[in-house]
């Protein structure tokens, strides 16, 4: 067996909402239950799950005795919990199947009443050496990258509002988005938002929101008797520079995190970005999509954001991003964010995106974290040859 061999057969995601009066062991649970109902299977199916652990040990999801064999109802082959969502999970699964511990593998999460008082979001301000001590949080990490970005190149700025505006717009005409009815945008609008952290203003940055999603991943042999087309994993890669977080992000470092992990998915899928239909971006803010299109071998140095917009980034362009709206407008649910990638991604290649669906999408990059993260993994994912 081989990469390609497979393939993700099942997607769910619940109503993804600001607050949500269900917790992050609910809402993934749910999500869970509309992945294994969209591949036609049961849980009685599963044999593996990627996961955050429900009770002690692992990358806890919430405080508890609780496990996922017991709440499942079966036993399980295989468990994976050392970053257990988006595309570490998936190439996680597709290890653990291509090797024999598992054949049918539930990646789950996301969060739920974690949320809320007007403070900036737990996970965005972790407890470390120093980050708590001085109050940093995520967008700041990721503000720094950004003003070294546009001291190289100011030309910049009104671009990444371009590209703010043109996502949360997809997301605003998306009845499943939290930001579902606000907007139209325009780069104006964005440039005249609420400053959080220079060069961000509030539509630069991504959401913080709350709800589940789930993805089911089995072989492609077995997937070819499910219920949709098999969309099946054409190649995947990851860096990992730091963790993240902790030590401020260098802009000579971090810039181009990303290209070393595309060069290796392009080279397992014999593809090219040119053969790219559909982007997921990881778009926690506006700067960081145009990186990633320079990062990922789309454009040169300086050039994403003129990339995006002569290249069209929108439904009608050349190649659309983010959408469903992206994490600008559809949804950031902490952890389970990354799964949200991967579930788009799925929806495109295999037809099912209903109103937002790009036609004749049949090849899709789905990614995860970012510059100031010091990581990053994406995913090529295509219909089964």
């Amino acid at each position: 067996m081989k990469l390609q061999d497979v393939a993700i057969v099942g997607v769910g995601v619940t109503p993804q909402v600001k607050r949500s009066e269900k917790n992050s062991l609910q809402v993934a649970l749910d999500a869970a239950k509309l992945a294994l109902a969209d591949a036609g299977l049961s849980h009685t199916d599963l044999d593996g799950i990627a996961a955050r652990w429900p009770g002690p040990g692992g990358t806890e999801l919430a405080p508890g005795s609780a496990d996922w064999s017991t709440m499942l109802g079966v036993p399980l082959s295989w468990i994976g919990d050392s970053y257990p969502q988006g595309i570490p999970a998936l190439v996680d699964a597709a290890g653990a199947i291509l090797t024999g511990q598992a054949t049918t593998i539930l990646i789950t999460g996301g969060q739920a009443g974690v949320l809320g008082g007007g403070k900036v979001a737990s996970y965005t301000r972790p407890g470390n050496e120093f980050v708590a001590p001085f109050g940093a949080f995520t967008a700041a990490h990721f503000a720094l990258v950004a003003q070294r970005h546009l001291a190289r190149f100011p030309y910049a700025r009104q671009g990444m509002a371009e590209i703010a505006a043109t996502i949360r717009n997809v997301g605003s005409t998306n009845p499943d988005a939290v930001m579902y009815g606000r907007g139209p945008y325009t780069a104006e609008d964005v440039l005249a938002a609420p400053p959080v952290v220079d060069p961000f203003t509030l539509l630069d940055l991504c959401l913080a929101s709350e709800g589940g999603a789930a993805v089911v991943v089995t072989t492609l042999e077995r997937a070819r008797d499910l219920r949709h087309p098999p969309v099946v994993l054409l190649g995947a890669g990851m860096e990992w520079l730091r963790q993240q977080y902790v030590d401020p992000a260098r802009y000579e470092e971090v810039w181009s995190i990303g290209a070393k992990a595309a060069r290796k998915a392009f080279g397992q899928a014999g593809l090219g970005p040119s053969d790219v239909d559909v982007a997921q971006l990881y778009d926690v803010n506006s700067l960081e999509v145009a990186r990633q299109f320079e990062a990922l071998g789309f454009c040169g140095e300086g050039e994403g954001t003129d990339f995006a917009l002569a290249t069209g980034i929108g439904p009608d362009g050349k190649l659309p991003t983010c959408t469903d709206g992206g994490l600008l407008s559809f949804s950031h649910i902490g952890w389970g964010a990354p799964t949200l990638k991967l579930v788009e991604a799925v929806h495109q290649v295999r037809g099912t995106a209903g109103a937002r669906q790009i036609p004749g999408a049949e090849v899709a990059l789905a990614a995860g974290a970012g510059s100031a993260a010091q990581y990053y993994n994406l995913a090529l994912l295509g219909r089964a040859r």
